[in-house]
């Protein structure tokens, strides 16, 4: 029988938030993720924590990665691409991660009227951002889903402070990615979905 996978993004959406609840979907792939995230060589700079934890009453999954403090800033598209290509990552993982990376990419070159080589990431170019994008390309391919589909998107608002200044929520780069998505507004103010988990 396939598998159909369904985000019910209540909360919102961001890249850890993603990845927590895909392993709450399938604990069984928290091997390969460590497994994946060591062949992507992120041991050196990025501790994989996965703890167990209670929400207003529930049991939840929470991923978090614990960064280096002398890791190495990753700006640039470019960068992270060959990084990323170089690695020891099963194909479609590395695939995967490109795809999302590729997105997120071409969302700001819209955004920002460059050409997509010229990107310079800033507030997803850390090292937790490519964390959680090796993480959710380790978790799409564990899953093995034939169909995927997803809830209306929480709006959110205000105002969110970035590199470019105060810009609104969602981000632009996020509007972009999520273009022909589904939006409710449920009163929450906020930044709701991040780039990374719209990408």
């Amino acid at each position: 029988m396939s598998r159909h996978m369904h985000i019910d993004a209540l909360g919102g959406l961001s890249g850890d938030m993603f990845a927590a609840a895909m392993l709450s979907a399938l604990p069984e792939a928290a091997e390969r993720l460590r497994a994946d995230l060591h062949d992507a060589g992120l041991d050196e700079h990025v501790a994989l924590d996965i703890a167990e934890i209670r929400k207003s009453g529930f049991a939840a999954t929470q991923l978090s990665f614990d960064i280096a403090a002398e890791a190495p800033p990753t700006h640039h598209w470019s960068d992270i691409r060959r990084m990323i290509e170089a690695t020891a990552l099963r194909a479609p993982v590395k695939q995967a991660a490109i795809a999302i990376f590729t997105g997120l990419a071409e969302a700001e070159a819209a955004c920002h009227g460059i050409a997509v080589e010229r990107v310079h990431f800033h507030e997803i170019a850390d090292w937790d951002s490519i964390a959680d994008i090796i993480a959710a390309a380790s978790l799409i391919d564990s899953a093995g889903a034939a169909s995927w589909s997803c809830s209306e998107l929480p709006l959110g608002g205000g105002r969110v402070r970035t590199q470019h200044g105060l810009i609104p929520v969602p981000v632009p780069a996020t509007a972009h990615l999520l273009t022909g998505f589904r939006f409710v507004d449920d009163g929450v103010a906020g930044e709701r979905v991040t780039p990374t988990g719209a990408a």
